[in-house]
C-alpha cells in the first residue's frame, strides 16, 4: 500500500494539479459555460419555466385531473397582461384597456392585412413593436423595437404551447397526429424501434413533466464534459511509467523481487487516479449545471415526456439519465487510463509518449462523440445497443492489454 501511495504522489503533484485546474477553467469558459448561460430558465420562452411550475405544483407527472387545475394558470397570466396593457398609453389610445381588447384589435387588423390602409398598417406594426417584436413591412424592411417583450406575454405563449402539447399528445383532441404518432407514421422504423415507440405511446410515460430544453442541453453539456474528463485523465496518468523509464528507475526495480511487482502497483495507482479525478470532475461540473440551472428539480421526472418530440430507448428518470452518462464517463476514463498506461510502458521518454498519446486522444475523442451522439435516443440509423456494447468492449480491451503488460513485465524481470 505504501508503494501505491508513493506512485499516487508522483501523479498528484502540485504542478500537474495547477495545470489541470487552469485547463478546467479555460475549458469551462470555452465549451461548457454557454450551455448554462443560454439555458432559458427565468425567461419563460419555451416550455422550461412552465415545466418548473408544473413540477412544483403537481409533481413529476401531469395527470388529467392536474391538467384541469393547470389551466387556471392562464387566468393569472391574463391578469398580469391586463396590467401591462393598462399601463401603456399607446394601447389606451387605440382603445385597448385589457389584453382581450388588444387581441381583438390585432385579430381584426391581421385578418385583412393585405387591404389595410397606411394608417391601419402603421397601427398594426406599432402594436407589434410595443410588444417588443421585430416587424417586417410589406416592402421587406425590418423595424426593430426598443421595447422588451413582457414576461407575461412570453408566459402566455409558453402556456398555450404546453396546453396544446398535452391536448394533442395525451388527450388526442386535435386532428393532426401526436409527436410520437407522427414519428411512427413518417419514418421507416426497425421492428425494435417500432415496438419501443408503441410501448411508450400505450404506457403512462408521456405523462412525465420534463421540457426538451432540459434533456437536450444537459446531454450536450455532458458530451463536452466527457472530452475534458478524457484529456485530464491522460495528463494525470500517462507520464507515470514513461518518466520512470526516462530516469532508468526500472533498472533498479529489476534488481529486487519487490521491484519486479512495481508495474502492477503503478497500474493500480493509475486506475485509482483515473477514478478519483473523474469523480471530482463529474461531481463538480455536473453539480454546477444542476444548481445553476435548477434542473435538479427534475431528478425524478421521466425523460420521455408529452413536452418533447424526442423519445428514448429506456424508461429512465432524469436523475438515472444523468447517472448513466456519468457511468459512461467513468468507463471512458478508466479505459483511457488503461491504454495510456500501456503506451507509457513502451515509451522511454515523454516526447515519444506524446507522439503516441496525441493520435490516441483524437481516437478516443471521436469514439466519445459517437457514444454520446443522440444519447439513448430512438433515431433513424442509430443503434444504442451497438454503442453500449462497443463501450464495454473498449473498456475490457484496455484493461486486458494493461494486465497482459503487467504479467509480461514480471516474466521479463525474472529472466
Amino acid at each position: 500500500m505504501r508503494v501505491i501511495a508513493n506512485e499516487l504522489k508522483k501523479m498528484w503533484r502540485v504542478k500537474i494539479l495547477v495545470l489541470i485546474v487552469a485547463l478546467c477553467g479555460l475549458y469551462f469558459v470555452a465549451f461548457l459555460y454557454d450551455w448554462i448561460r443560454l439555458y432559458p430558465r427565468g425567461t419563460w420562452v419555451g416550455a422550461l419555466d412552465i415545466a418548473h411550475h408544473m413540477t412544483e405544483h403537481y409533481g413529476t407527472t401531469l395527470e388529467r385531473d392536474d391538467f384541469e387545475s393547470f389551466l387556471t394558470l392562464r387566468e393569472a397570466i391574463i391578469r398580469d397582461l391586463d396590467l401591462f396593457v393598462q399601463s401603456s398609453a399607446f394601447f389606451n389610445e387605440i382603445g385597448a384597456h385589457s389584453f382581450e381588447e388588444l387581441e381583438y384589435v390585432r385579430q381584426q387588423l391581421g385578418s385583412r392585412y393585405e387591404s389595410l390602409s397606411d394608417d391601419e398598417l402603421r397601427k398594426f406594426h406599432d402594436i407589434a413593436l410595443e410588444l417588443g417584436y421585430i416587424v417586417r413591412t410589406r416592402d421587406g424592411v425590418f423595424l426593430t423595437s426598443e421595447n422588451e417583450t413582457p414576461i407575461s406575454y412570453h408566459k402566455l405563449r409558453s402556456f398555450e404551447n404546453v396546453e396544446s402539447h398535452y391536448r394533442n399528445n395525451i388527450l388526442g383532441e386535435f386532428e393532426w397526429p401526436s409527436f410520437i404518432e407522427h414519428f411512427m407514421e413518417w419514418h421507416a422504423l426497425s421492428d425494435a424501434e417500432y415496438r419501443r415507440l408503441v410501448e411508450i405511446r400505450d404506457s403512462t410515460e408521456l405523462l412525465n413533466v420534463l421540457a426538451y430544453d432540459t434533456t437536450e442541453r444537459t446531454w450536450r453539456y455532458v458530451s463536452n464534459l466527457a472530452v475534458l474528463v478524457v484529456l485530464v485523465t491522460l495528463i494525470l496518468t500517462a507520464p507515470l511509467v514513461s518518466t520512470d523509464r526516462a530516469n532508468r528507475v526500472n533498472w533498479l526495480q529489476y534488481t529486487s523481487k519487490q521491484g519486479r511487482s512495481i508495474l502492477k502497483k503503478q497500474f493500480i495507482a493509475v486506475l485509482i487516479s483515473a477514478i478519483a479525478m473523474t469523480t471530482i470532475l463529474v461531481g463538480g461540473f455536473i453539480g454546477i449545471l444542476l444548481i445553476t440551472t435548477q434542473s435538479y428539480v427534475f431528478w425524478h421526472s421521466g425523460i420521455n415526456s408529452f413536452m418533447s418530440p424526442v423519445f428514448h430507448w429506456f424508461s429512465l428518470t432524469f436523475g438515472q439519465y444523468m447517472l448513466f452518462m456519468a457511468g459512461v464517463m467513468y468507463a471512458l476514463s478508466i479505459g483511457t487510463a488503461s491504454v495510456a498506461f500501456g503506451l507509457s510502458r513502451f515509451s522511454s521518454s515523454l516526447i515519444k509518449l506524446l507522439f503516441k498519446i496525441v493520435p490516441f486522444f483524437i481516437a478516443v475523442l471521436l469514439f466519445s462523440n459517437w457514444i454520446f451522439s443522440d444519447f439513448l435516443v430512438i433515431v433513424l440509423g442509430g443503434d444504442v445497443f451497438v454503442q453500449m456494447i462497443s463501450l464495454v468492449l473498449a473498456l475490457a480491451l484496455g484493461m486486458i492489454v494493461s494486465l497482459v503488460i503487467v504479467q509480461r513485465e514480471r516474466k521479463i524481470d525474472i529472466r
